[in-house]
């Protein structure tokens, strides 16, 4: 403890110039300043600070114990800055507004590895879509929710944003499965899987539809994106869905996704989004972090095939 008190003064001294301001910065006598390095020069065996000069000048050896205090010191603050940043992840609850499309195996597996490195986080996930999901990050109900779009509210912002193209989804052996692209008008003859309006991939294909003025007729209709995708497996007709929805089944040969022809439907994106402003916790932090990881990795791994 000594040491590092005389440490403090010979580096106070040497940076503001003279042993009196030293003395004035910290607090304390100024023959308690020359004492004390003194002392750490007897400690040291050599001299420290070069005699007959009114400002301060540093030897070799007052060089190095200058550099070594700083050093010192850095890694101190470091290592509090540590030790407060473990503690403020210690407990608490984040909230997530997260998408069906969102929620794999992969997405579990990732959840369930933070919760066992951070026991006392809790995560809350609430299933939502798209505006549901805005609504609730806008409101701060949810620190952050992924959606399937961009954020159009000017409260919410878009951490990051991916491209990821709406695809027509079928089974290997759909008469449409060796399609290099397809056009909405040729895919309105087949039997067509859709989700329900409030979902924004069925307000994304209306879109697509009115802009090209070709209009389909789901003969399913559902609010589960699991089973849409059940529907394009059991090989009962096509759904417009995210290749990263369906990149298992794609990896194994049990689905083909066939781009679409149409400017809106190439054009969609996915979105990690937060209220603009919010200062969030560093658990909520540290988990987003690893989803973008996710997302990108994910999606990167989707492209590849």
């Amino acid at each position: 403890m000594h040491g590092e008190i005389r440490l403090r003064y010979l580096y106070e001294a040497a940076r503001l110039g003279t042993m009196r301001a030293a003395s004035d910065q910290l607090n304390v006598a100024t023959s308690s300043i020359s004492r004390q390095i003194a002392a750490l020069e007897k400690e040291l065996g050599t001299r420290l600070i070069e005699g007959g000069r009114r400002k301060i000048k540093l030897t070799e050896a007052g060089n190095a114990a200058f550099a070594y205090y700083q050093e010192m010191q850095a890694h101190r603050e470091l290592f509090l800055s540590r030790v407060a940043e473990l503690r403020s992840v210690r407990t608490g609850t984040i909230n997530l507004a997260v998408g069906e499309a969102f929620i794999n195996d992969a997405f579990s597996e990732l959840l369930q590895e933070f919760m066992r490195r951070f026991p006392g986080l809790t995560v809350r996930v609430k299933m939502s879509g798209t505006n549901d999901a805005v609504a609730l990050v806008r409101d701060d109900e949810a620190h952050f929710g992924l959606i399937f779009d961009v954020p159009r509210d000017p409260k919410v912002r878009a951490r990051l944003t991916l491209s990821q193209p709406l695809k027509c989804i079928v089974h290997p052996k759909h008469e449409l499965a060796k399609h290099k692209s397809v056009t909405l008008a040729e895919l309105k003859p087949h039997s067509i899987g859709l989700p329900e309006d409030a979902f924004r991939i069925r307000q994304i294909v209306r879109e697509a539809e009115q802009a090209e003025g070709v209009f389909l007729e789901p003969g399913l209709i559902a609010n589960s994106m699991m089973l849409l995708k059940d529907f394009a497996k059991c090989g009962r007709g096509l759904t417009f869905l995210p290749e990263f929805l369906v990149q298992p089944q794609l990896s194994q040969g049990k689905l083909v996704a066939i781009p679409i022809d149409n400017p809106v439907l190439s054009s969609t994106r996915i979105s990690l989004v937060t209220r603009a402003g919010r200062q969030l916790p560093n658990g909520v932090y540290r988990l987003m972090l690893r989803i973008e990881a996710h997302l990108k990795n994910l999606i990167a791994s989707t492209a590849a095939q």
